[in-house]
């Protein structure tokens, strides 16, 4: 009784979501209300508006809106969508990607992955992985980090040779408007992605620390992957972080094509690259199990490929050789069954995977990135053929 209430309530007592960087910040600047753990839609709707919404008034108000510059706020599609579309999703990602991975570390549980033994050693895991989540040092990289990224964003904007509105003339200092971009607005966009690949090394950390304990795995589950199958899924909601990363960079090519006469092509590669990272930050944990999985599939190779010589030899000598002069017929016995359900064992073994990922994970991660792209690309190929394209991915 005691082991099945444990596994009750450790089924329930890990979130990614409900805390980490900026948590107790966000309490105290009351964007979560007291009531509740955790309340995405309310951090989303304020961070969109402390973003966008000072940029927009200051710069109705310098007369930045529409003109005097060469790109002017309205027109500037990039800023809108870091601030209108990237900054909301980033928020609003924590309900899909909260659920599925409570999901599955539930699954940890009910699948009695975790024998009776390892369930104090789970319930240390996970205590552990919060500790880690929550722990001020998180606070302090993501913020550094997010200033660090700003800076550069910013610096890097010096060298432009047109005027935009946050820097109307090249070279110079910014505009009231340019320093709330650059000392409000920028960082809440890079502290939502950096808080993202912190909670990603949050979750690499707790899967590292479940492949180390001895999880109930075996060879021949319907699965082939040894029952762990099941990790793949937590890819697919990081695609909706993946939209909004490739709404930044998508809608900043867009920028530099209107405005700065750029092509198309020069940027391919960087944009690849962006898939390329995301998948180095969001699938990587799931190489952790790879030498699990390579063991047990060994293991499994030998110890079925012992149980079936044994097996096909005792056959060999029953039914074929005669040497035991059976007086069964063979019709109708088990043991033609038996010997088939062996070899679909041994098979299922032979091609069982190593990495608990399916294809059908990756597309639905990579998926959401390739929408913001689409406009762009529409510009160098026609939108039907590239709807053919995606449509021959999915299927």
């Amino acid at each position: 009784m005691e082991s099945v209430e444990l596994r009750r309530e450790l089924s329930q007592s890990f979130t990614l979501t409900e805390g980490g960087p900026g948590a107790a910040l966000m309490k105290r600047l009351h964007l979560v209300r007291p009531e509740r753990r955790t309340d995405p839609g309310r951090i989303a709707l304020i961070l969109t508006m402390l973003s966008w919404l000072p940029l927009f008034v200051l710069c109705v108000f310098e007369g930045l809106a529409f003109g005097r510059v060469k790109i002017p706020f309205f027109y500037d599609i990039a800023a809108h969508a870091r601030f209108l579309v990237a900054v909301p999703v980033l928020a609003l990602a924590d309900i899909p990607i909260g659920a599925r991975l409570r999901e599955i570390t539930r699954h940890f549980i009910t699948a009695h992955l975790v024998p009776d033994e390892q369930l104090q050693r789970f319930e240390g895991v996970l205590l552990g992985s919060l500790q880690f989540r929550d722990s001020h040092v998180g606070d302090v990289i993501v913020l550094v980090m997010t200033y660090l990224a700003t800076y550069n964003a910013v610096s890097g904007v010096s060298s432009q040779t047109v005027g935009t509105w946050f820097r109307p003339s090249p070279g110079q200092g910014l505009t009231p408007v340019g320093y709330w971009y650059a000392l409000v607005a920028v960082p809440i966009l890079q502290f939502l992605i950096f808080r993202w690949i912190y909670r990603m090394a949050v979750w690499a950390r707790f899967l590292w620390k479940v492949s180390r304990l001895n999880l109930r795995l075996t060879p021949t589950h319907p699965d082939a992957a040894g029952g762990l199958l099941f990790l793949g899924k937590s890819l697919v909601p990081f695609g909706t972080v993946l939209f909004a990363l490739s709404v930044v960079v998508s809608a900043q090519i867009a920028v530099r094509i209107l405005f700065g006469g750029a092509k198309l092509g020069d940027y391919i590669w960087s944009y690849l690259s962006l898939f390329v990272l995301a998948l180095g930050v969001f699938a990587a944990p799931m190489l952790i199990f790879v030498p699990k999985l390579l063991a047990l599939k060994q293991r499994g190779l030998m110890e079925y490929g012992t149980l079936g010589s044994e097996y096909t030899q005792a056959f060999q000598r029953k039914w074929i050789e005669k040497m035991e002069l059976a007086q069964d017929p063979l019709l109708g016995t088990g043991d033609i069954q038996s010997l088939a359900d062996l070899g679909n064992s041994f098979e299922i073994i032979r091609k069982m995977r190593i990495l608990p990922v399916q294809l059908n994970d990756f597309i639905a991660f990579v998926l959401p990135g390739l929408i913001p792209a689409l406009p762009l690309a529409a510009t160098v190929m026609p939108l039907g053929q590239i709807l053919k394209v995606l449509l021959k991915l999915i299927v």
